[in-house]
């Protein structure tokens, strides 16, 4: 693989579909191809080798074909967080929207940002199952719930018998992935370590440790301050003037928070430093809730601090076996 210049000197706005990407080199003239190796391969092929940033919007995977061939052709790119986008091209006041213009938007968004955009990299495919795992059973505990939710409603009756059926089918799945993330997770050694340092932690169980593993992957590489934003537990400052608002937990990975509500509550129950943390805090009068947001926090930085000492070690252990 090539490695990129030094200095990115044109961008190139790619905006995806389904069935065809819309590619604009910085110019006001764009390109339609089809969104298959070959068509993209043809299109991006003048660009290898020259001093090119490639930017594309995260579409839930219809950019992976595109990135397969950008990497291929070790083209640097950067997969564009939609939102920032859209706040982007909000900020100049424009709404007129089609494939070519967003091409251009987003070749005028890495254009003044090309320094700061990470670039992105392919997935580990043991982390990318894993992802696709856990997001699967997220989505199969939320239906769940659903149907538990109408089971218990009034006229529910003459419905019920299909479903107990539907919820029964559930739980089957929900079970045959949970064994699945477990096997999975033990065949890696990597994130067999990572699982271990996490379940050490008062309240994460094995619902939690395999999310964090699939939604934070970068756990073990951030300070506490990044990952309890990631987490959406940290707290975040509203002041203006002379005005000094309560300051709130908002923002971070959604799948994250209901998740170290649980673990919170658990370890509080318990008999272990979180849960003498949390009486000290009600002593103190902090309010219920608060206390709460405060073990929450306190269990994703001490698994972050955990995993980090537990990789780094492994690390120094294999350089003296090498």
């Amino acid at each position: 693989m090539m490695a990129e210049p030094t200095e990115i000197q044109s961008i190139l706005g790619l905006d995806v579909s389904r069935d065809t990407v819309t590619l604009c080199d910085g110019r006001r003239h764009t390109v339609t191809v089809a969104n298959e190796a070959d068509a993209l391969r043809a299109a991006l092929l003048p660009y290898q080798g020259t001093a090119t940033l490639a930017v594309c919007e995260a579409t839930g995977g219809y950019e992976d074909i595109l990135l397969g061939v950008l990497l291929e052709l070790a083209i640097p790119a950067h997969r564009a967080d939609p939102a920032k986008v859209k706040a982007y091209i909000a900020s100049f006041g424009k709404r007129a929207k089609n494939d070519p213009i967003d091409a251009r938007w987003l070749s005028r968004y890495g254009r003044d940002r090309a320094t700061t955009l990470p670039r992105w990299q392919p997935a580990d495919p043991t982390q990318q199952k894993l992802e696709l795992l856990v997001a699967r059973r997220l989505d199969l505990v939320a239906m769940r719930v659903q149907e538990q939710n109408r089971l218990k409603a009034p006229r529910s009756r003459l419905i019920a018998d299909n479903i107990r059926d539907h919820l029964a089918e559930l739980e089957r799945h929900i079970e045959a992935l949970n064994a699945e993330i477990d096997t999975l997770v033990g065949e890696s050694r990597d994130l067999a370590l990572r699982a271990q340092q996490l379940r050490s932690v008062p309240g994460v169980g094995p619902v939690l440790a395999p999310l964090l593993l699939a939604v934070i992957p970068e756990l073990g590489t951030l300070n506490r301050r990044q990952v309890a934003s990631l987490a959406g537990v940290a707290p975040h400052p509203k002041d203006s003037g002379k005005a000094n608002w309560h300051r709130s937990t908002t923002g971070g990975r959604r799948q994250i928070r209901p998740a170290l509500f649980i673990a919170a509550l658990a370890a509080c129950r318990g008999d272990n430093p979180l849960a003498v943390a949390y009486k000290a805090l009600l002593k103190a009068a902090k309010p219920k809730r608060v206390a709460l947001t405060a073990i929450m926090r306190k269990i994703i930085t001490i698994a972050n601090a955990r995993v980090r000492d537990a990789v780094r070690h492994q690390n120094e252990i294999g350089k003296i076996n090498a």
